[in-house]
């Protein structure tokens, strides 16, 4: 029997850099330890515009405007990355950004500590969050 199903929804950003996209530590939630998209849930009366630039200030110090077209995603998660059973119904959106002009801070939030550039073609793709497979893939 399944666990009881958890639904989330998340607003998040693809920052590329050529063949490098910008990720985050992940420190809580069923992605714990793996690399995941910058980004996050709304607040209350926030849009995803708004969502996004707050939570890229708050886990990557960035000031970026969230200006374009939001796509979506939707997947399944069946296990959290130690291998617990969950049912975790994932929806979002996200928006393709540039490379910022600063650089990314070492930031610790209450979800991530610090981020990385990728490299998608070289890099070990093991501990990535099905987030990214989900959105590397479209």
């Amino acid at each position: 029997m399944d666990p009881a199903p958890q639904h989330h929804f998340g607003v998040y950003a693809r920052i590329r850099d050529a063949d490098r996209i910008l990720l985050v530590h992940k420190t809580r939630g069923p992605y714990t330890g793996l690399l995941d998209l910058p980004g996050g849930s709304p607040e209350p009366g926030e849009s995803w515009p708004e969502t996004l630039e707050r939570e890229l200030h708050e886990e990557l110090g960035l000031h970026l405007t969230a200006a374009g077209h939001f796509k979506p995603f939707a997947l399944h998660v069946r296990t959290t990355s130690t291998g617990e059973p969950i049912n975790f119904h994932h929806h979002g959106v996200y928006l393709d950004l540039p490379r910022p002009t600063t650089a990314p801070a070492a930031i610790t939030s209450p979800d991530t500590a610090g981020c990385r550039w990728f490299n998608t073609r070289t890099d070990d793709e093991t501990h990535l969050s099905p987030v990214v497979h989900a959105v590397l893939a479209l």
